[in-house]
């Protein structure tokens, strides 16, 4: 059994761009929200033990190393380092504070380095004990979700499974009041740091589902960084959803001529792209435009989310091309 805050990371890359594994990343924003390591520090500081109770140190002074022995199932041998110790040539031991033997069933500390037959019993805080013993379970939600998954998107797969076509789909991120975490496992207490937030495009692996999450992979539009993790399935949409949902709330059905009224396009010579929907995520997939000096019918309402509705007749062909775009891009006739 490991434990979320000694689990190794590492970072690796594909082709040239850094692909950051919430599961196995070294990045600081995909480290788990919660750190069992920090209250471990505390419940170890809180305690009695022997150089413990002589040097004092703080919480955040020591470090630790957890094993577990094959012949005393169930409880974890923990090494206490004081990292603020500096070690030399006359003092190699500078900083070692020994081992505590850690009974997880009953939160409970036992010293055996003078005689392990004959353990000691250490007092600590009963607070600092629950607090560590309640984000370990909390843990162990999480790595038993990561161990019932059949089929792992996060390893042992190259190349990526986002490489290969036809594996992932387009989704986008709901509207919330709040960012949406990404996470270690799929399972809603295991969050991490790294996030995204209202209408990011994501690739959802289409067999990297369990438990209501699935696999998914962001890329910054600005770094490029890539960030892939678990997100909850119910928290994303398609493109279709989002137009269809931003279309109804516009209320652009059934337009009557009298409805429209004629507009000059004026973008800064920048083309003036048109949308499917008021909405950033419903940019027209062949990215038709007008440029400045056109005219076009504009409905005459209020934009709708920074968007207006407009008709477009081309002066030759008189095809007629209608769609959303940017209500800043318009000038009065």
């Amino acid at each position: 059994m490991g434990f979320a805050f000694f689990t190794t990371f590492c970072v690796f890359s594909a082709a040239s761009e850094e692909i950051t594994n919430v599961v196995v990343s070294d990045s600081p924003a995909a480290q788990p929200v919660r750190d069992c390591g920090i209250s471990l520090r505390k419940l170890l500081a809180s305690s009695n033990q022997y150089m413990i109770a002589h040097m004092h140190p703080r919480p955040e002074d020591l470090d630790f190393l957890i094993e577990e022995h094959d012949d005393r199932k169930g409880v974890e041998f923990i090494e206490i380092v004081n990292k603020r110790e500096a070690k030399n040539d006359s003092s190699p031991g500078a900083g070692h504070y020994g081992w505590v033997v850690y009974h997880p069933d009953t939160g409970e500390l036992w010293d055996e380095s003078a005689d392990p037959d004959h353990p000691v019993k250490l007092t600590r805080d009963a607070s600092a004990a629950q607090e560590y013993r309640s984000c370990r379970a909390v843990d162990e939600q999480c790595f038993q979700a990561v161990r019932n998954i059949n089929d792992d998107p996060t390893v042992g797969f190259y190349p990526n499974a986002f490489d290969v076509a036809g594996d992932a789909s387009e989704r986008y991120v709901k509207n919330s009041e709040s960012r949406q975490p990404f996470y270690w496992a799929p399972n809603k207490n295991c969050a991490v740091r790294a996030f995204v937030v209202n209408n990011d495009k994501i690739q959802a692996l289409s067999w990297g589902q369990n438990n209501g999450f699935v696999w998914s992979r962001y890329i910054n539009p600005t770094t490029r960084k890539i960030t892939e993790g678990w997100l909850p399935q119910e928290v994303l949409i398609t493109r279709q959803q989002i137009c269809d949902e931003a279309r109804h709330k516009a209320g652009t059905e059934n337009l009557s001529a009298g409805e429209m009224v004629t507009r000059t396009v004026a973008n800064n010579r920048q083309r003036l792209y048109l949308y499917d929907a008021p909405n950033k995520a419903c940019l027209r997939e062949e990215k038709a435009f007008v440029v400045d000096g056109d005219r076009v019918q504009m409905l005459n309402k209020p934009a709708f989310a920074g968007y207006r509705f407009i008709r477009y007749t081309h002066p030759t062909s008189q095809k007629v091309t209608e769609g959303w775009v940017s209500s800043e891009g318009l000038s009065l006739p």
